[in-house]
């Protein structure tokens, strides 16, 4: 169920993430996503989920669909979706986690971490205060 849930989310950002502002743009390929982040000259912010973790789902849902910092987070970062169960490919020894979902803010310009990794989601707050620094520290 938790498996479905998580890619009918996916399949519907996906589809209307250019007609909605409130909905990330999301990448499903890490390497896509990296040379179009070298080429806007934007950081990346990488989700690694888990289709068996039902939190992910929720904080996808809470954190990432309708929210007034959406547009910020699409205008500043391009923004990677990755579910480890499927194939897809990505330096996981960069980003190796056993926590789901885990969020990583990386530099485009040679992949190294611009903060701690998200492991844990007290409060959209605490997710906005590390956003926005993020921002102060790459100007």
């Amino acid at each position: 169920m938790y498996k479905i849930l998580l890619i009918l989310i996916l399949l519907l950002s996906n589809l209307f993430s250019n007609n909605i502002p409130n909905n990330i743009s999301w990448y499903h390929s890490y390497d896509k996503a990296l040379i179009t982040a070298q080429k806007e000259k934007k950081n990346l912010m990488l989700f690694i989920a888990s289709s068996k973790n039902n939190n992910s789902n929720e904080i996808l849902k809470q954190y990432f669909i309708n929210q007034d910092y959406i547009e910020y987070i699409n205008k500043k970062f391009i923004s990677v979706l990755i579910t480890i169960e499927h194939k897809t490919s990505y330096p996981i020894e960069l980003f190796y986690t056993t926590s789901f979902p885990s969020i990583f803010f990386v530099s485009y310009e040679d992949e190294s971490y611009l903060t701690h990794p998200i492991y844990k989601f007290n409060s959209k707050e605490e997710f906005l205060n590390i956003l926005y620094s993020i921002d102060l520290k790459t100007k």
